[in-house]
């Protein structure tokens, strides 16, 4: 499943991408880039924004219906179940996908206390952010059964 988000909703692309799902947004879209990218792409719209959602091109769309983060990844996970398998392998910063880090070579990129108490490690080969199951991971388990 592949989606696009308009400007109102990064925070919503962030947390989508970190369950598995590939979602482009920049904040310099346009809605007419939105429209172009998500139907040369097939990707379908994620927004806010009823005028962008009632366009005869946004055929493909969901319409959010909250200003909430939980709120918004709820509406999707309901519409849209997350990857199999798919939390944390997805940059939620640049969407690329990211590749297993070993643990003796996340030493000096984490925090002293995350080495002791974390064994896998993912990092972007894009931007070089790296991850780890933390609290945000099972905070977002959380929003998945609402």
């Amino acid at each position: 499943m592949m989606f696009i988000a308009d400007v109102m909703l990064g925070s919503l692309a962030k947390r989508l991408r970190l369950l598995g799902f590939d979602v482009l947004y920049d904040p310099a879209y346009r809605n007419n880039d939105v429209l172009r990218l998500a139907l040369d792409q097939g990707r379908i719209i994620l927004t806010r924004d009823t005028a962008l959602a009632s366009r005869p091109l946004a055929i493909n769309h969901i319409l959010i219906g909250s200003d909430l983060v939980d709120e918004q990844l709820h509406q999707v996970l309901k519409a849209f179940p997350p990857p199999d398998g798919g939390q944390l392998t997805r940059c939620s910063i640049c969407n690329e996908q990211l590749s297993v880090l070993d643990r003796k070579d996340a030493r000096d990129l984490v925090p002293d206390h995350v080495v002791a108490t974390v064994t896998e490690f993912w990092r972007c080969g894009h931007c070089g952010k790296v991850y780890w199951k933390g609290s945000h991971v099972r905070n977002m388990r959380g929003s998945r059964t609402k």
